[in-house]
């Protein structure tokens, strides 16, 4: 599979994922980018049998090395954020992908990771493990208390 067909099939679950892990649309373009560029020197030299999970395990590793060289960087208060409500902001805004992000931030990360990855974009438990990089039976179980937990929340929700 070449690497247009790739970034046809998974560009918007791969959006979406990466999206939920960093919460802002220019940082997910840029992991998006440095996901698919290592996926076209991987897709060069490899023949990869599963390209979804693989892909979303590098777009995971991605975002992980930016958090990392985040952390490196020392913010002040002299830095603001200014707000851009660009139709497409105000859209992603009222969807209700965004209500269950806001839900899913209350978990545990690896919870989080595990209900995004099973849930939200439909791997297997077996790929969602070797893309968390934890044993299957981990992964059953992280996955089972985030569902019960996400139920009680939305149980005192509707209270």
């Amino acid at each position: 599979m070449d690497l247009e067909q790739v970034y046809s099939l998974y560009f918007n679950d791969l959006y979406h994922y990466l999206y939920s892990l960093s919460r802002n649309h220019t940082k997910t373009e840029d992991l998006l980018q440095e996901t698919f560029t290592k996926a076209h020197i991987a897709l060069l030299t490899n023949d990869i049998e599963e390209i979804k999970p693989w892909l979303f395990k590098v777009g995971y590793y991605t975002f992980i090395d930016h958090v990392r060289k985040d952390k490196r960087y020392v913010m002040t208060n002299e830095f603001f954020e200014i707000d851009l409500k660009t139709p497409e902001n105000i859209a992603l805004e009222n969807d209700a992908y965004i209500e269950l992000l806001s839900y899913l931030d209350k978990l545990k990360p690896i919870e989080k990771q595990a209900i995004l990855l099973c849930d939200v974009h439909d791997c297997t438990n077996l790929q969602a493990a070797n893309i968390l990089n934890i044993k299957l039976n981990t992964l059953k179980s992280h996955l089972a208390r985030g569902r019960k937990r996400l139920r009680e929340m939305l149980a005192e929700e509707d209270n």
